[in-house]
This record gives C-alpha cells, structure tokens and sequence, in this order.
C-alpha cells in the first residue's frame, strides 16, 4: 500500500462528504435535465489509484468494479437510478464491490490497474470503451473476471453481480451461467423479420455481416425486434448488410462464410458471446469492427450499423465520437433526434 487504510478511510469520509454535499447542491440542476445523473456518494472515495483499489477490494473479500459513464447519457442514468436504486442490487454492491467511476471523454489523470500513469479517455480507449455504461469487474490479478458493455435490465445485472460475487467466472462463463436463471416472462418462439437469413446458403463473398444473437424466453430479444429491427426505419440500415439470427443454443451445425462448418453454440463460444442480444458487425473481410451487448433503441442501433456500412470507423475508431457528430448532423439538417426514440413504449429501459 502506498498509504496507509487508516489514513486513506479518514480522507476517504472527508471526500465523501464534500462530494455528498456537490451531490444535494446539483439536484435542482439535474432535475431539470432529463439525460444528465449524479454519482452516489456511496460509491468509493477512489484517489484514482486502481491497482491500489484493486487491492483494497481483495483484501477486503470483494471485487474492484470500475463504472464508465458519459455526461447526458440517457442508459446510464438508468443504471444509476434505476438498477442501483434498487434494494438487491444495492446490498449485493455493498456487500460485494467497491465501485470507481470514470468518464470516458475525462481529463483526470488515473493509475490503471497495474500502476501506469494514464487519464480517464486513455484508459477507457486502452479497454476499447465503446458504450455507456460500460462496467468491468477485476479479478485478485488485475484481470477482468466480467465485462458489461451499455446498460443491462436489472436482472440481468443482479446475475452479472451473483457471477462475479460468486467467482463463478473461475469455472464456467457468464452465458452458461445465466442460462437456468429464472427470466422475466417473454416470448417462447423466435421473432421473425424479413431480412433475416438463418444461414449462410445466399450470402455473396465482400459483403459485411450482422450476426444478431438470441435466444428464446429473452424479454431484451423480444425489445430489440419491438422497437428496432421491425421499424420501417430500419431497413435502410440493414440493406448493405447479410443479416444472420442466429440461436445461441442452437447444436445445429451451419456452413460459415469461412468455409467451416460449425453450430451456432459453438460459434457463439468461439466469438465470446456474453448475453442476448448481441449484434455484431463485420466487414467485407469477414472481421469483426463492432459488436453490441446490451439494451439499445432504434438511434443507437441504426448509428452501429451506418458506421460499419459507411466505412467510418477506419478513420473514427470511437463509436461515441462518430454517434455525437451523427446527432449533430440530424439537428442542423432541422431533424429531430431522440436517443431513445420516439415511440412511448419503447422510449424508457
């Protein structure tokens, strides 16, 4: 330890306090900006030291969670005050976690998890940070034993927490993991869209790839196809594409676009597929440029899959940088952007 606890506990209580009192004096402000979130001043009162916060959460019998956020974003601010407000969810944090947050686009400088000097942007571009909230929980060696990319129900995180607080991920992955867990009520068959391949019999060689990953009895499948993929929206984006579903327990072998045959199951290990849905885009090469984890509405969804087909992100490598300046375009073009859409029921997460 570079200091000792004693000394960091009595700072640690002072930090908390002042940032409690920054807290109350900015409800009044967030109040009035329905994108915008406080930090919990429960969160640990970090000298942005995480190897050091690592060790401390070790040695303490818990895991190191680092919470990567953005100003004005709508998905983590359901995470902050929709999941952590909520009584489970908030004891097994307690019990199990120290949380660090950081802002992807920050400035402040930060040691990362081995000691290095690094800022907040550097490090969230060194762990390819392309969502919000973005969360990766640390093993006792610095290693990340789980990784959540943008917002999950809180369900699902309340198993991603069970995963990690258990050290279940030292035997088994997180997707074997979820798959006996008891799941809001959802639909029992797959949902069907018309440009949607089940395999890879008509794809032509130089054309990207959206593999969308589901499952049955997946209440998040079911939204993805209610307020993205069945929207007429939509079309425009999927067009360039060979759009695959693809059944995430599926044994069934399929021919791949690389000449090997394969079950969807096995593919889905291969590609370390953590949670329903993913999505992930392709290039003409068949390499994988992006890949989408969590909740996302139509916007964002239809951004991922004009960044691919636009070819953008070979000279834009930060999805975030590329979605911000999308927006902007729409708003001096006289259109209306909503992150979350437009439709009252698929507007809220």
């Amino acid at each position: 330890m570079t200091r000792s606890v004693a000394m960091r506990q009595c700072q640690g209580l002072l930090f908390g306090l002042i940032l409690s009192s920054f807290a109350i004096a900015a409800d009044d402000d967030v109040a009035n900006r329905s994108e915008s979130f406080v930090i919990p001043s429960w969160f640990k009162a970090s000298f942005l030291d995480l190897s050091e916060d690592n060790l401390e959460a070790q040695d303490a019998g818990k895991h190191l969670m680092v919470l990567f956020t953005q100003d004005f974003c709508p998905y983590c601010e359901a995470l902050i005050n929709k999941n952590l407000t909520q009584q489970s969810i908030r004891d097994s944090l307690n019990a199990n976690f120290d949380i660090v947050q950081l802002n992807m686009w920050g400035d402040r400088e930060v040691l990362d998890i081995h000691g290095n000097p690094t800022t907040e942007k550097q490090i969230a571009a060194d762990l390819d940070v392309q969502f919000t909230p973005t969360l990766i929980f640390f093993d006792r060696d610095g290693e990340p034993a789980l990784r959540t990319n943008g917002y999950l129900s809180s369900t699902e995180m309340q198993a991603s927490l069970d995963f990690v607080a258990s050290q279940a991920y030292r035997t088994t992955s997180i997707i074997s993991f979820l798959k006996d867990k008891p799941r809001v009520t959802a639909r029992q068959q797959f949902n069907q869209q018309p440009f949607l391949h089940q395999s890879f019999d008509q794809y032509r060689a130089g054309q990207p790839i959206a593999l969308i990953f589901e499952q049955t009895d997946c209440q998040d499948c079911d939204r993805l196809h209610e307020c993205v993929l069945s929207k007429r929206s939509f079309t425009q984006y999927v067009d360039p594409f060979y759009a695959v579903q693809l059944d995430l327990w599926n044994q069934r072998p399929i021919d791949l676009p690389d000449g090997r045959s394969l079950s969807m199951n096995a593919w889905a290990q291969e590609l370390n597929i953590t949670y329903t849905p993913t999505i992930i885009l392709m290039d003409s090469n068949q390499s994988e440029v992006i890949r989408a984890e969590a909740q996302l509405r139509s916007f964002h969804v239809e951004s991922l899959f004009d960044y691919v087909s636009s070819t953008t992100y070979i000279k834009e490598p930060q999805f975030q940088r590329f979605i911000d300046a999308r927006a902007d375009e729409h708003r001096a073009q006289g259109r209306h952007v909503s992150i979350l859409g437009d439709d009252p029921d698929c507007n809220t997460l």
